[in-house]
């Protein structure tokens, strides 16, 4: 949304986020409403903001329906109709909910969440009738995660960001251009939450660049600015879904979110400036470490989680390769296999015959199967981190009745070509971690160190010029995260490895 020349309305603009917001707006080219229940602080930001463009300062408390209406029929009198509207005022009390008066309580879902209620019935109608406009709710991360001494606070903010994803779809049914924006900080150092300790692992925040992640929000419509972005929006949610409550529990008492509030003071109501918690110096780098390490974690569990989805679940389901293939195992060709979704190719490998050693000798082509969100990840292993070039096929030779020798082929990317037979592997018939079928297994841990001394492969025979494989490595999901490609051609004579 372009800002120039629009007129915004910011509550609790006095001080705090509400404050920067109002600047930057006024600095995008907006012109400003602002609005707070502090006539004296929000005299003195008005006075100091108006260097900058024409704002003009509001008093109203937005807990108070009628107030509210009779605010947005006053500004668009006297400024215009408005076409953006932050919702940033809010208050909080920590304290456990046995010691919170009841008039705190009531006072906390209203401002927070119920006041949002009366702001948008107050100035949508304008932004409807112009079909443009944006709408700006702040929630918090005390929104997607509760913590312990703020549960009316917690149950406010839950409520702005239920309360603003049923309005943004609501304007999309009506096909309206009215976007909508919620905001869920971690704690921002507005002094709301003097006297409160960090979480391990977080910080807080500066209200200037939150207010510019707010602003830019705006202008590029974002459903929901999350700062910082991945904690919040990513890793909390998915910690959430894929963890037990009880682990969930356990997890938010080891970081110290149970008692984070336990010293909590709040802003001093005598103070000119905001008062901040003061932030904790040193082993930056480990609590960043340990934030990256997490989503890592998390992100690992996820993709398994799909990739297991992606493989289907029960096993093999009876179907023979030809009714899997939709052709005759003898007549099967590699494109026959590629255009097979990544349950299927599970299927073919449970369906395939399982080899002899004497059906796979000399060099063979070789290739991984694009199925599955695995898929990328495999093959960048293979190209980048497997060999010393593109991998090109796998060459096999029997020295037993039951075991045998083999190697990759690469060809070096860059210089003359030269083809490489290295990352060097024991071959044997066994039993697979897959169905407990026979296979054609390939054991990397003998000849290689590092990642590749983990990779095992499983082969089996869809006809003596195609074979179907699983790949995978003993950590990082292990047989549950098997990497599906094939063998195929007519072999040509073993040449022995080049190291």
């Amino acid at each position: 949304m372009k800002l120039n020349a629009k007129l915004a309305v910011v509550t609790g603009a006095a001080m705090g986020m509400g404050k920067c917001v109002s600047r930057l707006l006024l600095e995008a080219g907006c012109q400003v409403a602002l609005v707070d229940v502090n006539a004296d602080a929000l005299s003195a930001t008005a006075d100091e903001l108006s260097a900058l463009g024409v704002c003009r300062p509001y008093t109203c408390d937005i807990s108070e329906r009628k107030a509210v209406y009779a605010l947005a029929h006053t500004i668009k009198n006297e400024m215009g109709p408005v076409s953006i509207l932050v919702n940033n005022a809010g208050i909080v009390k920590a304290a456990p909910l046995d010691e919170l008066p009841d008039e705190t309580i009531e006072k906390i879902l209203t401002v927070n969440l119920t006041a949002q209620f009366w702001t948008c019935k107050a100035f949508l109608p304008d932004m409807v009738a112009q079909n443009s406009g944006h709408v700006v709710n702040i929630a918090s991360a005390g929104g997607i995660l509760a913590l312990p001494n703020l549960s009316a606070y917690c149950a406010s903010k839950f409520g702005v960001v239920g309360f603003t994803d049923a309005l943004r779809q609501e304007m999309k049914k009506r096909k309206c251009n009215v976007g909508f924006t919620v905001v869920c900080p971690n704690t921002v150092g507005t002094g709301m939450f003097a006297g409160s300790k960090m979480v391990a692992g977080t910080r807080l925040l500066d209200p200037e660049a939150v207010a510019a992640k707010i602003v830019a929000g705006i202008r590029k419509n974002s459903a929901m600015v999350a700062v910082p972005s991945v904690p919040v929006k990513i890793l909390t949610p998915l910690t959430k879904v894929l963890l037990p409550i009880s682990a969930m529990d356990r997890l938010n008492q080891v970081l110290g979110m149970w008692r984070a509030n336990d010293t909590w003071t709040g802003r001093d109501p005598d103070a000119s400036n905001p008062t901040d918690v003061p932030r904790k110096k040193g082993f930056a780098w480990m609590k960043r470490a340990a934030q990256v390490l997490a989503v890592l974690i998390v992100l690992n569990l996820l993709v398994t989680g799909i990739n297991i989805l992606q493989n289907g679940i029960g096993g093999w389901d009876g179907r023979s390769v030809e009714q899997i293939l939709g052709v005759p195992p003898e007549r099967a060709t590699l494109a026959d296999i590629e255009r097979l979704p990544k349950s299927e190719v599970m299927q073919l490998f449970h369906a395939a015959t399982p080899p002899t050693l004497s059906d796979l000798q000399g060099e063979y082509r070789a290739k991984n199967l694009a199925v599955g969100i695995m898929a990328p990840a495999a093959d960048f292993y293979t190209q980048h981190f497997f060999g010393p070039g593109r991998w090109l096929g796998k060459g096999f030779t029997a020295e037993a009745a039951q075991n045998g020798q083999g190697y990759n082929l690469f060809q070096e990317t860059e210089g003359d070509g030269t083809i490489w037979r290295t990352r060097r592997m024991k071959t044997a018939l066994g039993t697979s971690v897959f169905d407990r079928k026979e296979s054609f297994k390939l054991d990397y841990s003998v000849y290689n160190k590092g990642p590749v001394h983990g990779m095992r492969d499983e082969l089996r025979k869809i006809n003596p010029t195609l074979f179907i494989g699983m790949g995978y490595m003993t950590i990082g999901g292990g047989s549950i995260n098997p990497g599906p490609f094939v063998v195929y051609g007519n072999p040509s004579p073993w040449v022995g490895p080049s190291d």
